[in-house]
C-alpha cells in the first residue's frame, strides 16, 4: 500500500508541466538553475518549455518565499521609519 502512493507521488511529480519564466533585458535574463534531490535543470527565461513538476513546484515555493521577504521587508521598514 505504501509503496504504490510513493509511486503515484513519484509519477505526481515527474508529470510534464509548461511554464514560462519572466525574462527582460536586465535583472532577469539570465537561465535559472533548479536544483531537487541532486537532479537539476537550467530554464531558460521567456520562453514557455516542459519540465518536471517537481521543478516547476521549487520555482513556485522561491517566488512566495520572495513575496513573503518582500512584505516582511516592508513592513519593518515601516516600523522603522
Amino acid at each position: 500500500m505504501e509503496n504504490e502512493y510513493v509511486q503515484d507521488v513519484e509519477a505526481y511529480l515527474n508529470e510534464p508541466v509548461k511554464i514560462r519564466l519572466f525574462r527582460d533585458n536586465d535583472r532577469y535574463r539570465d537561465r535559472v538553475y533548479v536544483a531537487v534531490n541532486g537532479r537539476n535543470c537550467l530554464i531558460e527565461r521567456g520562453k514557455w518549455i516542459t519540465v518536471k513538476r517537481k521543478f516547476a513546484l521549487v520555482l513556485d515555493q522561491s517566488e512566495i518565499q520572495d513575496m513573503c521577504a518582500a512584505t516582511l521587508a516592508e513592513a519593518e521598514q515601516d516600523i522603522w521609519s
